[in-house]
């Protein structure tokens, strides 16, 4: 087992001192790095993260020799029909021209042509005293990408920003991609972003949906490298009337940790929150989800499923807090997991904190294996066990697959998961 370096943070810091004081986000990114000098790197005596070991996988990594060039990949995605972004290492060209009706801007044009939705969410939401991955990440992102779904605008393709490997190694090997989404009013769109290659992230994206609008949000982590580490903050906040979506499909990647939390401050809003994790080998997956409800008449809906195989880890930890205000609240969570192995670790936590008296809400998690008597169905059919077996796992997913309306997108989902499973 490696030792954690205490210097670790300082090669942080040092790099953090390397970037330009001259950027119109330097004051943002200094408050961020002096959050995350108080807060320092998450160690397993942080209760929400007592099951990952990011610390010692970070030292790890940025203490191996990065001298091989990651093979560029395309998009994992060819079959379907978007407008599409390509973001290598974290970083973005200048003015996308993706011919769409929406706007997709770096951070730096947003902040100089002022855009007015820019300036009201970027580092808004996902605030840095909260988690210091998203304060590590609001100090050292070097570009943004923004994108902006003008009011009554109905997307009539999803739009996929793929992420890319760098075509050369990094001086830091670690990127910190960001992204502000803003729906605005009356708009309707599907947003994927697909991660691809090997590497090291720590991303963050803040998702704003406004009032009437609605956001089909997508994390792909399907084409990650057995080596990859990836560790993502997603935000949600929405206003009044408003339904934001999320996906988040993950079967590869050494280390995973998705952190996804969902404010919802205004009455009469919608979250539904899906997920599907199948690893093996020695693969980790950590998700952490919040759901947020502070105003009446609000609306949640979480479902997550995993499998695991030979000696890969699963943490589930979903919380959902029903304050005072948020009378009539709807909320539902449930975690379901199948452990195929006697080596494999699964740690989940579903948790509900109401203080609320009039709402309905629920909470459960169930950990088994595949059922032996479908098994024996099956093979009494003349199915041979492999195949049987396989049967069942598709069976288990497509609750959580079936749930992305995307036709297109779920096709490649079922055919992925089958190659794999």
């Amino acid at each position: 087992m490696a030792v954690i370096s205490p210097s670790l943070e300082q090669t942080f810091i040092q790099h953090f001192e390397t970037l330009p004081h001259s950027s119109a986000f330097y004051a943002t990114r200094r408050q961020a790095m002096e959050a995350f000098q108080q807060q320092g790197l998450p160690s397993l005596k942080n209760e929400g993260y007592k099951y990952t070991p990011i610390a010692r996988f970070l030292t790890e990594y940025l203490s191996r020799a990065q001298t091989a060039t990651p093979p560029r990949r395309r998009s994992a995605l060819p079959g379907l029909e978007a407008y599409a972004i390509e973001l290598c290492d974290g970083k973005l060209p200048a003015s996308p021209e993706i011919h769409s009706p929406i706007q997709c801007l770096t951070f730096q044009e947003a902040y100089e042509q002022q855009h007015p939705a820019f300036l009201a969410h970027f580092a808004q939401h996902a605030q840095p005293s909260t988690d210091s991955l998203v304060a590590l990440n609001t100090a050292l992102f070097e570009e943004g990408l923004f994108v902006y779904i003008p009011a009554h605008t109905v997307l009539d393709k999803p739009l996929v920003i793929d992420h890319c490997a760098p075509e050369s190694p990094a001086a830091l090997p670690i990127t910190h991609p960001r992204l502000l989404i803003v729906a605005a009013p009356y708009s309707q769109a599907h947003v994927i972003t697909n991660w691809q290659g090997a590497g090291l992230t720590n991303a963050v994206a803040e998702v704003v949906v406004e009032k009437n609008a609605r956001l089909d949000y997508y994390v792909l982590q399907t084409a990650l490298g057995a080596s990859a580490g990836q560790l993502q903050t997603t935000q949600g906040y929405q206003a009044t009337h408003s339904t934001l979506n999320t996906y988040t499909f993950t079967w590869s990647g050494a280390l995973v940790r998705n952190n996804l939390n969902c404010m919802l401050d205004a009455s009469h809003t919608e979250t539904n929150m899906y997920g599907l994790y199948s690893l093996q080998g020695t693969q980790h997956v950590d998700n952490c989800t919040t759901v947020d409800h502070r105003q009446p008449h609000t609306y949640s809906n979480e479902l997550y499923k995993g499998i695991l195989a030979e000696e890969a880890t699963g943490v589930f930890n979903g919380r959902i807090y029903v304050r005072p205000a948020a009378q009539k609240t709807n909320a539902f969570q449930e975690n379901n997991n199948l452990v195929l192995s006697d080596k494999a670790t699964l740690h989940t936590k579903p948790q509900l904190e109401i203080w609320a008296d009039d709402v309905k809400c629920s909470h459960g998690a169930t950990t088994g294996q595949l059922d032996v008597d479908q098994l024996f169905y099956l093979q009494s059919r003349g199915i041979p066990q492999a195949t049987a077996r396989a049967l069942l796992r598709q069976a288990f997913a497509s609750e959580v697959i079936d749930k992305v309306p995307l036709d297109a997108l779920k096709a490649q989902l079922q055919a992925s998961w089958a190659a794999q499973v």
